[in-house]
């Protein structure tokens, strides 16, 4: 017969097991129910990980009946983690992981704190504190395949030292739901934060390229550049085509300039890259973008390799125009994450600024487009100016000489050219001939030209008359005269010399006409000869071997070492023609590429010697145009005829 007691005894401990059974059961079907309901919130985005651990910790204490515990969210780019939920409520630092570590943890499902793998050892220093005040039991790792994700920490078991076989799968099943959580959360930031920055991108575009001022848009590009990627520095460098240098025009902030080292490679905030340009032996952010600008392709520059922003994590994307050429780099540096940490770059950042350098050249273009075209009107208003000048300069009609006709023709190349011809009545009754051809075109030239005729105009004033019978009393060979217009010419030479730049100089010729003796006595600063064609046909060039340089190349102690200015006369009878002329007669060109040169223009002069000075004009640019034919002008083209009745 049973012992009745023993058979109670059998029943209530029946009883409790059942009891407890359905308890645990109870409390897997609500963690289950807890779980789902979370997941839908994260799903539908209405909350974030680090919102809900919290939840998901107290969930996993409740289903294992644990009363303490941490979860830990790892971040890859920081190689650390955060405790996001722990229970006390408490802050803790973040944990670093190295990667040896990292792969460790991988490795095991749950890990003892009591007794960690050896290669964790160290790992478990740096957790100890968190381990201590939590007073965990168990580690396990959360992960999806290769991916580690954060670590659950579980502290003491209620009624038992160790978690029964089946608490560890729903321990596994709790683990493997947390980590989905933290895997689509991070996913959804990044989506998020994707969107905001290519919102960002989107909004940035029609910004930049409305400024129209460059130093404007240099500014905002790198501003926008430093905005979109989350930067703590960032700089645009355009590039010098003509010297293949990379110039920096603006930097944030503006202290970074002053961080740049002067190197061999790097002078200043100019940076060569030419194929012939030094390259370090250690590669350096000066090398990155220099292979940016050669190579059309982003560059990155960790802080140890840096030399030229003072140390910085640096990315830099090229910056294409529209006809292919690279305008530049835009440079970004020290991305920094949420909470101030710096990380590295990643291929998505890549992609995002690249796609903003797109942007940012067509910004870049418009502006320059814009600047050409207000140095265009500029340009326009000074020529037209320009213009105004030379006009006034020009004689509209040649007065009448007693014994003699003159004619003149100009054609400038374009809106306003370098030559000039004038006949200036002397109170004396003689007369000036000049002519002229200042270098260059535009405004510079036209004041160049203006500066000569008053030079000319004011020293005419003082130059001698010498008649008859003072050269018969002095001396039969103009020697007076002739000192008069050799320093008449040193002057005009010092005036120029004084009001132009190196480059702008003119050729001149002068000649001083005495009607009542028909003598000329002539003058050349470095001017075509002029052509005297004899009634008879025979022909001279006037000043051919006597004269000087242009007039101001040189300052006067020098021109005296050079060649000195002398004067030369000649006697005229009727029926003489002289032909002053400037290179774009002679040097006209046909399509052929042929020099119209002085051969022809004695032809042509003798061949019409015989017409009036404004037939003989007229026939010598009906020579020179049918010579040019269907090919463009190539200069000025002056002709000034002086014609002996």
């Amino acid at each position: 017969m049973k012992d009745p007691s023993k058979s109670l005894g059998v029943n209530l401990q029946t009883h409790k097991t059942q009891s407890t059974a359905e308890q645990t059961m109870e409390r897997l079907i609500f963690s289950l129910s807890e779980l789902e309901n979370l997941g839908q919130t994260l799903i539908s985005g209405h909350t974030n990980f680090n919102h809900s651990s919290k939840t998901y910790l107290r969930i996993t204490l409740g289903t294992l009946q644990i009363r303490r515990g941490a979860i830990l969210r790892y971040h890859s780019t920081q190689q650390n983690l955060d405790v996001v939920a722990v229970t006390p409520d408490e802050v803790f630092p973040s944990i670093p992981v190295e990667p040896d570590e990292l792969t460790a943890l991988l490795q095991h499902a749950f890990i003892e704190n009591a007794a960690p793998p050896d290669p964790l050892k160290q790992f478990f220093d740096r957790s100890a504190k968190l381990a201590e005040i939590i007073d965990i039991h168990l580690w396990v790792p959360l992960k999806i395949q290769d991916e580690f994700l954060g670590m659950i920490g579980l502290g003491k078991f209620l009624a038992r030292d160790t978690l029964e076989a089946w608490e560890k799968e729903l321990l596994t099943t709790l683990a493997h739901q947390i980590s989905i959580a933290i895997a689509y959360s991070q996913m959804v930031e990044g989506i998020q934060s994707e969107k905001f920055r290519l919102f960002m991108l989107a909004e940035s575009a029609p910004q930049i390229c409305q400024l129209l001022q460059p130093e404007e848009a240099a500014e905002q590009v790198v501003q926008q550049a430093v905005s979109l990627l989350d930067a703590n520095v960032g700089a645009l460098m355009l590039t010098n085509t003509d010297q293949q240098e990379l110039e920096m025009h603006y930097a944030f902030p503006e202290t970074l300039l002053e961080q740049t080292t002067d190197s061999d490679s790097a002078n200043g905030h100019l940076i060569p890259y030419s194929e012939e340009a030094p390259v370090s032996e250690a590669l350096t952010s000066v090398d990155m973008l220099k292979s940016v600008v050669t190579e059309g392709l982003p560059g990155h520059c960790p802080p140890e390799s840096d030399t030229f922003f003072g140390g910085r994590n640096l990315m830099a994307v090229p910056i294409p125009g529209r006809d292919g050429d690279i305008l530049g780099i835009v440079v970004v540096g020290d991305k920094e994450e949420r909470g101030g940490s710096i990380t590295a770059f990643t291929d998505e950042d890549v992609i995002l600024l690249d796609s903003f350098a797109k942007q940012a050249g067509v910004a870049i273009e418009n502006a320059r487009l814009h600047q050409e075209a207000l140095e265009a009107r500029q340009l326009q208003a000074e020529m037209e100016e320009a213009r105004k000048i030379q006009v006034n300069l020009i004689p509209d009609m040649l007065p009448d000489i007693p014994g003699y006709e003159v004619a003149g023709h100009y054609e400038p190349r374009g809106p306003v050219g370098g030559d000039y011809y004038d006949c200036i009545a002397l109170p004396t009754g003689r007369w000036g001939l000049a002519i002229a051809d200042v270098s260059g075109k535009g405004m510079q030239a036209a004041l160049l030209m203006a500066t000569l005729r008053a030079g000319l105009i004011s020293e005419l004033s003082r130059v001698r008359n010498i008649d008859t019978e003072d050269m018969e009393q002095e001396t039969a060979t103009h020697e007076p005269l002739y000192a008069e217009i050799a320093d008449m010419a040193m002057t005009l030479n010092s005036l120029l010399y004084a009001s132009g730049t190196e480059e702008k100089y003119a050729t001149f010729f002068y000649s001083h006409l005495n009607p009542e003796t028909d003598t000329l006595t002539t003058l050349n600063a470095g001017h075509n000869p002029p052509l005297l064609v004899r009634k008879d046909g025979t022909y001279k060039w006037l000043g051919e071997d006597v004269g000087g340089i242009p007039l101001g190349m040189f300052p006067n102690d020098m021109v005296t070492n050079i060649a000195e200015y002398e004067a030369e006369h000649v006697q005229l009878i009727s029926g003489d023609v002289v032909v002053y002329y400037t290179d774009g007669v002679t040097e006209t060109v046909n399509v052929e590429d042929d020099y119209y040169e002085e051969e022809r223009l004695v032809e042509a002069s003798i061949a019409c010697k015989d017409e009036d000075a404004e037939g003989i004009r007229s026939s010598l640019h009906k020579a020179v145009m049918d010579f040019q034919g269907e090919a463009d002008q190539f200069d000025d083209l002056t002709l000034l005829i002086l014609r002996k009745t």
